[in-house]
């Protein structure tokens, strides 16, 4: 392990880009723990105003994550009641999370929430010695596993396109403000590659690499957009990321 610190990372991007495979693979490292999605920072709302915590609360999909995560709607109740910031109450519910896991309470965590891209910016200013993973996926698969996806569903592929392009934006300028905090790598080569690129992904966080076994099972990436879009969806697509691909000098044909 080169890096000794035991600061938390995070790892986002656009939905259907890959995350939840590099976190399940993670969650293989002894010692390192991974709640499930926990979206604090994805919305714009200051922390605790009433919208805030209706996102959060009404959420069916978030209250399924907390039960997964051993925490209650009383816990979560409390935590909103005492916690005066984002950081105070993440900080809180990892704590409730690694006593529910049965976890020392300075055991080494992780977050994957690819929404809270959103919030990068206050995500890195509260925890300021933390490193981020940013998955990105050529945006027509993307918007393809949207289209078929069954935890997650999007048919409007103007919608689906902005995921992708939002998302990209927004962790591509964080990179380049903190050059030395966040790693951007692509989907494809991860699935292509899993061991070089997991393992560069393990040193830049300071982690021990996955066994090989768990990584055997990752598979190239299929273009599967091919067989879901439609030609006139997949121009109309191109059109609307084409910028973003440019500017960042994505080249997925290379594919």
């Amino acid at each position: 392990m080169t890096n000794p610190s035991t600061d938390p990372f995070f790892i986002l991007g656009s939905p259907r880009s890959g995350t939840t495979m590099l976190r399940d693979l993670l969650r293989s490292v002894p010692g390192l723990h991974c709640p499930e999605e926990t979206h604090f920072y994805r919305w714009g709302q200051p922390y605790r105003v009433p919208q805030f915590k209706r996102h959060y609360l009404k959420n069916k999909v978030l209250a399924k994550h907390r039960e997964i995560d051993g925490i209650s709607d009383d816990q979560v109740e409390e935590l909103f009641a005492t916690c005066r910031s984002r950081r105070e109450f993440f900080d809180g519910y990892m704590a409730l999370f690694l006593a529910a896991k049965g976890a020392p309470g300075n055991a080494r965590w992780f977050d994957k929430t690819p929404q809270n891209i959103y919030g990068v910016t206050l995500l890195g200013h509260d925890f300021p010695n933390s490193r981020f993973v940013h998955i990105y996926r050529n945006p027509l698969n993307v918007v393809a596993s949207l289209r078929v996806g069954k935890v997650m569903s999007l048919d409007d592929q103007v919608a689906a396109s902005n995921y992708w392009s939002e998302a990209v934006v927004l962790a591509e300028s964080f990179r380049k403000a903190n050059p030395d905090r966040m790693i951007s790598v692509a989907y494809e080569d991860l699935t292509r590659r899993p061991v070089t690129e997991v393992d560069a992904i393990c040193e830049f966080v300071g982690i021990e690499t996955p066994a090989p076994a768990e990584l055997a099972g990752v598979k190239p990436e299929a273009n599967r957009f091919t067989s879901v879009l439609e030609p006139d969806e997949i121009a109309l697509v191109k059109t609307i990321v084409g910028d973003v691909v440019d500017e960042f000098g994505y080249r997925f044909e290379q594919y």
